[in-house]
């Protein structure tokens, strides 16, 4: 795993400035310790800082071909680069001089260019220079397990794995750009290529940017066919292939020439990846998990008795409010404003685990490609709802809803009923529709100008208005939750510390084949990611087999009830966050005040609004090129 970064200068006279690669390269070294090299050639330079996993002797990037017409830096790992490399030996006649991945990825390119990524099984996000054409390649994983960013002005493109590494080059401004903002009020997480600044982009998943003669084009190579099969095989049948592929994925991902280990939380996902890791191990594999005083957030009982089942070598830590004190660092390395709180847990365990291995395999991914989130069994129950006369759900409800205490039992299905959609769908319950027309200041909704956060979420909803409701949210959330959310506080949290994390689940053969599965094989009468049990039932305890789904989050509610509660007020109503002009005081006032009293739970809203200002006093006030070091 590594950190990239590079500069293109458009004037062909121009050469990159050798302190600004170093400066990028010096901001990523958390995502590779290891070593750093630098490469440049006329108007181009590329950094890069290297966390060693493969081929540890050799493999040094930035690396050229051995006619120096291409140069690569690449993040990540190509699993299935020994098959590639095979193909390459013997068809083209390529010797080989190292045994990295980053070779057999380097003379893929050259032999096919840009139709070598829809060949690439793996997780990455590489750069090329091209002499030949003259040309600048940027390239994404299918799922879009690693980031990569890039900035282009009238001078020169840069990009990076990180925002921070392009504006650790200079002469980038720092306007927040409020579309990005809009949609991280609404989601908790920015949503598409548009990065929270203006003029920065994210290179989607699946694509491939390519920047010549000054014009930047972009294409995707992979699109996830969310289509059942006309004939679907068999239960045994489907059963049979999800634990080969499964078996395959997990096998792809224990090449390591580093110590390696596994996340256990307690629940289905990681149990089943740790189960194939004990099947397929002739030691014990070493397992890390996280728990709270809080015992009803916490899974470390459930983590510890698979554990046990398994023989790992287990290690477990237990997090508490004071543990906040990182979040000036977690918000430095997030990179952008991100409000799922569960990074804090993340980091921890992510922490933990670095003490003791460099490479971890995950249980990501397992509720979008199996049907796993509760959401997905509410939907029967909501549309149900649907029967209430329209002007009822949407001129009734809602303002009952809101003189309505939150902690009402029927409250969130009054509240689901009043935002319920036409197709049956109600969005995440949450404060976001609640609040929202009373957070902006008039400045910002002006500014704002009627933008639709929700934008994408309903575009991606529409190309999957074919598919049954369930699959229909399977299908966004497997396209945008779980790269804009999931993924990035995986990348972002386990780099911090300097450690891989990789996620069998989402190897995307796995991840085509239950996506031409009936809906049946994956949600049955109420149980979820039915087919995953019926695969890992000779493996897991019982228990484990009949757990309901238990989120990875934090008591965050009762932490801003109490022991935190002083600390969020001390930074949403400071005068310097109340003077960027962005949210109503008397919102802020009483948000706080209804959530420490009970009235509604707005933690969610707290944490993201607070990561919002130490994002902007880290990278807008500040120079981005440390964590504060204190609040104000």
């Amino acid at each position: 795993m590594c950190g990239i970064a590079g500069v293109l200068e458009l004037d062909p006279r121009r050469r990159p400035s050798p302190e600004g690669l170093r400066r990028m390269a010096a901001v990523l070294r958390h995502r590779g310790p290891d070593a750093e090299g630098f490469y440049e050639d006329g108007p181009v330079g590329f950094a890069h800082r290297r966390l060693s996993i493969i081929d540890l002797a050799s493999g040094q990037q930035p690396m050229e071909s051995p006619d120096g017409q291409v140069c690569v830096v690449f993040n990540g790992e190509i699993y299935n680069y020994p098959e590639l490399r095979r193909e390459l030996e013997s068809r083209q006649g390529h010797v080989f001089r190292t045994q990295s991945d980053t070779e057999v990825l380097l003379a893929l390119y050259q032999h096919a260019g840009l139709d070598a990524f829809p060949r690439l099984n793996g997780m990455f996000a590489c750069a090329f220079w091209d002499r030949r054409t003259s040309q600048l390649v940027l390239a994404r994983d299918r799922i879009g397990k690693k980031p990569l960013y890039y900035y282009r002005d009238a001078r020169r493109v840069l990009f990076g794995s990180e925002l921070k590494a392009i504006l650790a080059f200079g002469g980038v401004d720092r306007r927040v750009d409020l579309r990005a903002l809009d949609e991280y009020v609404a989601h908790g997480y920015i949503v598409g290529e548009q990065a929270i600044l203006e003029g920065v982009r994210r290179v989607a998943p699946a694509q491939v940017v390519v920047v010549r003669d000054g014009r930047v084009t972009a294409r995707s190579y992979w699109r996830l066919a969310f289509e059942p099969a006309s004939k679907p095989p068999s239960e045994v049948e489907a059963i049979e292939r999800t634990a080969d592929l499964v078996r395959q994925a997990v096998k792809r991902r224990l090449m390591s020439d580093v110590p390696l280990g596994a996340f256990l939380s307690g629940g289905l996902d990681s149990s089943a990846v740790v189960a194939v890791m004990a099947e397929l191990s002739s030691r014990p594999v070493q397992t890390f998990s996280i728990g709270f005083e809080e015992t009803d957030y916490s899974e470390a009982d459930d983590a510890r008795r698979v554990a046990e089942h398994l023989g790992t070598d287990h290690h477990e830590m237990i997090i508490k409010p004071d543990a906040l004190h990182v979040l000036p660092e977690l918000v430095w390395h997030l990179d952008e404003p991100f409000g799922d709180s569960s990074a804090l847990a993340t980091y921890y365990v992510c922490q933990a685990a670095r003490q003791h291995v460099t490479v971890a395999l995950s249980g990501d991914g397992g509720d979008e490609v199996f049907a796993g989130y509760t959401l997905y069994q509410d939907l029967d129950r909501w549309r149900r709802l649907r029967r209430i006369p329209r002007w009822v759900r949407h001129r009734v409800l809602p303002p009952l809803t809101r003189v309505m205490p939150f902690t009402w039992p029927g409250w969130n299905t009054l509240y689901a009923a009043g935002r319920l959609e036409d197709d049956g769908l109600a969005p995440a319950l949450g404060a976001y529709p609640y609040l929202h027309g009373e957070l902006y200041t008039p400045d910002i909704t002006r500014a704002l100008d009627g933008h639709d956060p929700l934008a994408e979420t309903r575009r991606l909803r529409r190309e999957a208005a074919h598919l049954d409701p369930v699959s229909r949210l399977q299908y966004v959330d497997t396209l945008q939750y779980l790269p804009a959310d999931i993924l990035t506080k995986v990348d972002r949290m386990s780099m911090a510390n300097s450690l891989e994390v990789r996620a069998p689940l989402l190897d995307y053969t796995l991840v085509e084949y239950i996506a031409t599965l009936p809906l049946t094989y994956k949600l049955r009468s109420g149980v979820s990611k039915y087919l995953l049990r019926k695969v890992c039932a000779p493996m897991l305890p019982v228990s484990t087999l009949a757990k309901p789904k238990q989120g990875f989050a934090i008591p965050k509610d009762r932490w801003f009830q109490g022991t935190l509660r002083p600390f969020a007020e001390e930074i949403l109503l400071d005068r310097r966050t109340l003077a960027r002009g962005y949210f109503r005081k008397d919102t802020l006032v009483r948000l706080l005040t209804h959530h420490a009293t009970g009235r509604r739970d707005y933690s969610a809203w707290i944490w993201s609004l607070i990561v919002l200002e130490l994002w902007c006093r880290t990278f807008v006030d500040e120079t981005g090129a440390g964590p504060l070091t204190a609040w104000r």
